[in-house]
C-alpha cells in the first residue's frame, strides 16, 4: 500500500538546497505493521506534474537512497527509515512548480510504489 507523502505549503523545499527525506515502510494493507526495507531495491523519482510529466531527478539504492536503523514490525520500537538525500545540485536547475514524487520498491515480482505525493518546489532570490 502505497503512503501519502507530499512536500508542500509550510515544508519549504527551495531549488538548490540540500534536502533530506525519510520514510517508513509499512507491511502491504497496513498502516502500523512496519516492512523490512534492508534488501529492498529502491527508486526515487521526482517528475514534473501531470501524466506526461517528465522525469527530472531520480536516485536509487546505494546511489542517494540508502536504509538506517534497526528494524522491527511493531512501529513504535522500530527505527529504520530509508533516506532519500538530495544534493542542493540536483535541483538548481529546476523551475519553480508543482512536481510528482514517488519511491518505489524494484524487486522483480515485488514491484511496488511505498510511497507517492506531491512537491511545491519554490524558487528563492538566493541560488548557488
Amino acid at each position: 500500500m502505497s503512503i501519502e507523502s507530499s512536500i508542500t505549503g509550510e515544508a519549504h523545499f527551495f531549488a538548490g538546497e540540500d534536502k533530506i527525506l525519510s520514510y517508513e515502510i509499512f507491511q502491504a494493507g497496513s498502516t502500523t505493521l512496519m516492512e523490512d526495507a534492508s534488501t529492498f531495491t529502491l527508486r526515487w523519482e521526482l517528475r514534473r506534474w501531470g501524466p506526461a510529466g517528465a522525469s527530472v531527478l531520480a536516485k536509487t539504492s546505494g546511489a542517494g537512497i540508502t536504509v538506517t536503523g534497526a528494524y522491527n514490525a511493531d512501529r513504535a520500537v522500530n527505527t529504520q527509515r530509508v533516506i532519500v538525500a538530495i544534493a542542493d545540485t540536483d535541483t538548481d536547475a529546476l523551475t519553480a512548480g508543482r512536481y510528482a514524487c514517488a519511491l518505489k520498491r524494484m524487486d522483480d515480482g515485488l514491484e511496488a510504489v511505498l510511497s507517492h505525493g506531491q512537491v511545491d518546489l519554490l524558487v528563492s532570490a538566493v541560488r548557488q
